[in-house]
């Protein structure tokens, strides 16, 4: 790996540690918190408990949007109610987003043992 190629890695390491110890320092209260408004909102009805997505919903977890484009869906959509400032308040769906953002990927189908043939 060359200079430029080196110095462009520690930069991608080092940003990505700063994303890491940002999502640690989040409470694991902001996270139920976020929860239960996703439960209170009733976002689970068409997107999932875990945010897997449905019959009436897309899949939002684990999701790679940042905030602002999370923002836009809700307020401005046509794929599902819009939800307006004076219903949720940009506080309560970035608390709706965080919540989401802690969502885990799923295992992959072939790691699950109960869905293996052999």
């Amino acid at each position: 790996m060359d200079k430029l190629g080196t110095m462009h890695f520690c930069a991608l390491v080092l940003i990505g540690s700063w994303s890491v110890m940002g999502v640690a320092q989040e409470s694991a209260a902001d996270f139920s918190e976020g929860r239960a408004l996703f439960e209170s909102y009733q976002c689970w009805q068409c997107h999932g408990y875990q945010g897997q997505g449905g019959s009436a919903g897309v899949r939002i977890a684990p999701t790679i949007y940042p905030f602002e484009a999370f923002l836009q869906l809700v307020r401005h959509t046509n794929l599902m109610p819009a939800y307006s400032p004076n219903v949720l308040s940009d506080e309560n769906l970035r608390r709706i987003y965080e919540y989401v953002r802690s969502i885990p990927e799923p295992p992959a189908l072939e790691d699950i043992q109960k869905l293996s043939l052999y």
